[in-house]
């Protein structure tokens, strides 16, 4: 008896969001979207426009910073290997260098994480300086916060080309 009740509760549930979802729709039909909402990605679109050549040295530091990033993560891979090599041979002058350089290197993650969030807070102020239509000095705030982060991936890059010239 329970299995039938609990049937008919769930067919009769379906219906009744079924019913729903035709009305939602229905209502939809009725009313097309406005001319304003075009309008008003147009004006976000001009308002884009004059800031091009920024938009371009942005987006440019980001790719280099995400090449940058790709090269840690192929150098991370090789230390990995050295490493073990290194542990494995007992080279343990080499493995006292390293554990100085993984020091180095983490209190420089430290600082491009404060990095990573001061960027992060700019390109929010910068979203809020395009909506007023002034965000030339914004964008010049976001560029330098974009460069300064790839200055400090550089530097740990600089750091695990040391950690495997050491393990070599």
């Amino acid at each position: 008896m329970n299995l039938k009740k609990g049937l008919m509760a769930g067919v009769g549930a379906l219906l009744l969001l079924g019913g729903t979802y035709q009305i939602q729709t229905a209502h939809a039909a009725d009313n097309p979207p406005t001319v304003e909402a075009k309008e008003h990605n147009g004006n976000k679109f001009e308002k884009l426009s004059k800031y091009q050549e920024q938009i371009h040295q942005v987006n440019q530091l980001r790719e280099e910073r995400l090449d940058l990033k790709k090269q840690m993560v192929e150098k991370k891979d090789q230390l990995v290997d050295l490493f073990l090599a290194a542990k494995k041979s007992g080279n343990k002058e080499a493995l006292k260098q390293v554990k100085e350089s993984k020091k180095q290197l983490k209190s420089k993650n430290g600082e491009l994480k404060a990095l990573l969030t001061k960027g992060k807070d700019e390109r929010k102020a910068l979203k809020e300086a395009v909506k007023a239509g002034d965000a030339t000095e914004q964008f010049d705030k976001v560029i330098a916060a974009q460069q300064q982060v790839n200055d400090k991936l550089k530097e740990q890059l600089t750091l695990l080309d040391q950690m495997i010239a050491n393990l070599n």
